[in-house]
């Protein structure tokens, strides 16, 4: 751009240096040519009478001939243009004016005209006049003064105007080279800054233009890339938001257009089915897979069914599938309106409907148990016959019933307290070794019907409500007790942990075969009853209200068995 524009103002500098040169040429002709007017207004007036007063051609000849032709010019025409006189030539020539030109003249009294006299000899400055002569009649007298271009001083004066013009070019090539160089090092300016804010550099608009008009377009560009930079850094702050908050929800999160290809997903729903995270264009069906459950969610997303759809079991756990997605809220960037599935992992509540299902299973059988009982033993009372021996049998049998009912009862009530998060406890240090000592006490019968012995050693610390460390650890050793040997032994051995306590109760019972330990703590489970020599009941409880507390505390049970040698289970509470 700034050669082109260089090239130009050459050319037009080089147009006007001629203009330059022409009107120099001009200006001396006019010079020249007003000064011999002048001059030859001068000769008119001094001639005129002089011309007016011959007398005789003769005379007229001799007047003529008598001026200088170096100095000026003269001619004497008839009334019809023929020659009579001439300085120049000789007389007789045919040269002269036509009898149009020269009638003319004689009317108009005097005419000026830059020519060569009769088509001959230099250029001239001519001025035709009308004189009356008295003997000659009608004469027309003409002057002429040579125009020198050849003369010094047109050369200096045209050598003068040539250097001005020259000058004046220069100066305006340059000035105007320099405002050009100027004017394009902004416009390059304003290219490389609309380059930067095209690659997205937003930050380098600091150019100072000396041209008022470009240094506004610098200040709205500036303010464009400014706004724009503002308005990337919001929505990439915004992307950042949505992708922390779709990637730290633990739901699955998985949009989907009208044929069923991802929009977008979320880490979550990659992670349940075990799916490389760029997911973006797939189709769902190559990520779902097949199947009955799978079926339904594509029936539902053709019909553009909303709300849960349902629950699908993957690795073991199970989500619930809903399609949230509202029509009127649906991105037009996206497309057409598609669908926005959520996958719940609803695993826990799964379970806790199939624990509480089997709970009531298991907690009918368990009171079917003593109720058949009880209602056996209240029709043999009802017997008129029974002996009186046999009737306290009954009675005894039936307040035995009744203690287990009400046991297994306390039991469940004990459960459903626990399962109240909002229950109020009174959390203080403990020693160990006091709620123990209270523990053997309330066990003392059962342990002496079993012939056990029970032993405290040591002592510690920790943090709890009095009430479940003892419901914990009255558990623990009734089951010591329980499934004991008879004559045999249970140690409660107490020892620091940090500032907290470990406890640990073993025995020399009969024992935990290995594929049970694992489910000893679950609600209603219950080893094979038939070697223990204990009498008491076992409603499968005990061990659930040990884990579920100690879950709450969040302290650890470890639990080591050998069948036939006895058990340790090994309570830390961390403070």
């Amino acid at each position: 751009m700034k050669e082109n524009l260089l090239k130009r103002i050459f050319l037009i500098s080089a147009v006007l240096f001629f203009i330059g040169v022409l009107l120099c040429f001009a200006l001396f002709t006019v010079v020249n040519v007003v000064g011999a007017k002048r001059l030859l207004d001068n000769v008119i007036e001094e001639n005129e009478s002089g011309f007016a007063a011959i007398e005789s051609q003769e005379e007229l000849v001799k007047r003529v001939d008598e001026v200088d032709a170096a100095l000026i010019r003269i001619s004497v025409l008839s009334a019809d243009g023929t020659l009579i006189a001439d300085n120049v030539l000789e007389q007789g020539s045919e040269a002269g004016l036509d009898a149009e030109d020269a009638a003319d003249v004689l009317e108009r009294g005097v005419r000026y005209k830059l020519q060569r006299l009769y088509g001959e000899g230099e250029t001239l400055y001519v001025a035709y006049t009308a004189v009356k002569n008295a003997a000659l009649g009608d004469i027309i007298v003409v002057y002429g003064i040579d125009i020198d271009f050849n003369d010094l001083n047109f050369w200096l004066l045209a050598g003068a105007c040539a250097a001005g013009w020259i000058v004046i070019t220069l100066a305006t090539y340059f000035i105007t080279r320099n405002y050009i160089t100027s004017a394009t090092e902004s416009l390059d300016k304003l290219r490389t800054m609309l380059e930067n804010v095209n690659k997205g550099n937003y930050s380098e608009i600091s150019y100072k233009s000396r041209f008022k008009d470009v240094q506004e377009i610098v200040s709205n560009i500036d303010v464009a890339a400014r706004n724009i930079d503002d308005t990337i850094k919001n929505l990439k702050n915004e992307q950042v938001k949505n992708t922390f908050i779709l990637s730290n929800v633990d739901q699955g999160i998985v949009a989907v257009n009208s044929k069923r290809r991802i929009i977008i997903s979320n880490g979550a729903f990659s992670d349940i089915f075990g799916s490389n995270p760029g997911l973006v264009g797939v189709d769902l069906s190559t990520v779902l897979g097949e199947g009955t459950e799978q079926d339904k969610i594509y029936s539902a997303l053709e019909e553009g069914r909303s709300g849960t759809i349902v629950d699908i079991t993957r690795d073991g756990r199970t989500y619930r599938v809903e399609n949230v997605a509202e029509p009127e809220h649906w991105p037009e960037g996206w497309g057409e309106t598609g669908s926005m599935l959520l996958f719940t992992d609803v695993t826990y509540e799964a379970n806790m409907s199939k624990m509480r299902s089997e709970f009531f299973d298991n907690a009918s059988h368990e009171l079917k148990s003593p109720l058949t009982a009880i209602t056996g033993y209240a029709e043999l009372l009802a017997e008129p016959s029974l002996s009186p021996v046999k009737r306290a049998k009954c009675i005894e049998e039936i307040r035995a019933n009744a203690g287990d009912m009400l046991e297994l009862i306390n039991n469940m009530l004990r459960l459903s307290k626990l399962d109240s998060s909002d229950r109020p406890r009174d959390i203080r240090r403990l020693k160990v070794e006091e709620v123990c000592g209270e523990v053997v006490k309330r066990l003392a019968v059962q342990a002496e019907e079993m012939g056990v012995s029970v032993t405290i050693d040591g002592s510690a610390e920790c943090s709890a409500d009095e009430n479940d460390m003892f419901t914990m650890l009255s558990n623990v050793v009734s089951n010591a007790i329980k499934y004991n040997k008879r004559g045999g032994s249970v140690k409660i051995a107490l020892t620091p942990e940090g500032s907290g306590a470990r406890i640990e109760v073993s025995d020399t019972g009969i024992g935990i075969a290995p594929e049970h330990i694992g489910r000893i703590f679950e609600r209603f489970f219950k080893v094979d009853t038939a070697r223990t020599r204990s009498k008491a009941l076992s409603t499968g409880l005990g061990l659930s209200i040990v884990k579920q507390l100690a879950d709450h505390y969040g302290a650890k049970i470890d639990v080591k068995s050998e069948v036939d040698k006895g058990t340790c289970v090994t309570l830390i509470f961390g403070r």
